[in-house]
């Protein structure tokens, strides 16, 4: 098999990481509200353990950049976390015990500290050995995550399945998973050595990037957590529609991510990014002025499409123009951000509670608005933007020899 075949099936396996995990995750919290009935706990006490999560997967995050993955390789590191993390849904369910639910979620952070930056990693390795633009292509596999997710959460819900046996399952798909991964994903000679790395403070450049990726981690937490409780008391909307600006937002990334790459190649990344983002936020603003359920499902449809490679594109600048070893660039980066994961759904929460639901998905908007204009500025800083349009123009050429 030639090295671009191989190259190319180690990208395939990536992306069924990300999908894979991203649908695990909607399962299970789509299955939240039994869970807070199984083990007679409230909504601040789940928190808790999602504030465990958050913790130590950005410990994880950092320790693994620096010391597992230059020890082990980014794929072992991905095989090790896919096997921790395959039944820990179903200890929980069977274990029925909150602390064995604290439990699982500090692991659970563990892992996904593990697996997150790797993942990331051999995508960009991935993308510079091929010369093709991926990253916005990997980025649809977390929006066929969740409404792959959504769906099998919403059968299962329907048809009152037991969700002992529905994660027992997705545990058994999750080994096979990892099996997968370990004799057909990326090989090893084609990581990235990176021994010896000491740990450092990210570099300005990179923190500018991080802030942004934190920014947007931080703001997706209204579409995620409270835009079906706004449908419903806001909008006044039929109990079906709940889930509708999920399914909606989702549809519309995952068509502009599988075709980043041509756009990005018809036009540039600074329109497929901030500008493309910039028309998006204005959408969704003025659609939530109609405060029409449908007009408002259609704008969010095209919110999707205009910032979904928002992030990709973050990524990708970010290790075109670091310092610091690809490695370290991609743990900094997604550890900045999962922080905005951390304290985000808080500063929503509040927010909701004095403000209210609709003034959230306002904000939405102009986060989204301030973050496409920050990366703008950073885009046209002629040391930053220049040089990585040399690297795109060198690659355009070896491609054409």
């Amino acid at each position: 098999m030639s090295e671009y075949k191989i190259l190319k099936r180690a990208f395939y396996i990536s992306y069924s990481v990300g999908s894979l995990n991203i649908f695990l995750i909607t399962v299970y919290m789509i299955h939240v509200p039994i869970l807070l009935d199984l083990l007679n706990i409230t909504k601040v006490d789940f928190s808790v353990g999602l504030t465990l999560f958050g913790l130590l997967s950005i410990i994880s995050n950092q320790f693994t950049s620096h010391f597992l993955t230059p020890s082990i390789g980014s794929k072992n590191c991905i095989v090790i976390s896919r096997t921790i993390i395959s039944f820990l849904p179903f200890i929980v369910f069977f274990a029925e015990s909150y602390s064995i639910f604290l439990i699982v979620s500090s692991i659970w952070g563990i892992a996904m500290g593990i697996q997150v930056p790797n993942v990331l990693l051999q995508v960009s390795i991935i993308e510079k050995k091929t010369s093709e633009i991926l990253n916005p292509i990997f980025k649809s596999a977390f929006s066929v995550g969740v409404i792959l997710g959504s769906i099998t959460a919403s059968i299962a819900l329907g048809y009152n399945f037991n969700p002992k046996n529905i994660f027992i399952f997705l545990g058994l798909i999750f080994i096979l998973s990892a099996v997968t991964i370990y004799f057909f994903g990326l090989p090893r000679k084609y990581d990235i050595s990176s021994k010896g790395l000491k740990f450092t403070l990210p570099t300005y450049k990179v923190v500018k990037f991080g802030l942004l990726n934190m920014l947007m981690f931080a703001s997706m937490g209204i579409i995620a957590q409270w835009s079906s409780l706004w449908l419903l008391n806001d909008l006044n909307a039929a109990i079906f529609f709940a889930g509708s600006i999920v399914f909606c937002f989702n549809i519309g990334s995952i068509v502009s991510n599988f075709y980043g790459s041509k756009l990005i190649n018809y036009f540039n990344e600074k329109m497929v990014g901030p500008y493309f983002a910039i028309i998006g936020s204005i959408i969704l603003i003025l659609t939530i002025f109609t405060m029409n359920l449908y007009i408002i499902l259609l704008g969010m449809i095209f919110f999707g499409f205009f910032t979904s490679n928002l992030l990709p594109i973050v990524i990708r600048l970010a290790v075109k123009v670091s310092t610091e070893p690809m490695p370290k660039t991609i743990s900094h980066i997604t550890s900045i951000g999962q922080a905005g994961a951390l304290f985000g759904p808080a500063l929503v929460g509040v927010s909701a509670s004095f403000f209210g639901l609709t003034f959230n998905m306002y904000m939405l908007g102009i986060v989204f608005f301030l973050i496409s204009v920050l990366l703008l500025s950073i885009m046209n800083d002629k040391q930053i933007y220049e040089n990585h349009q040399i690297e795109l123009i060198q690659s355009e050429l070896k491609n054409n020899e």
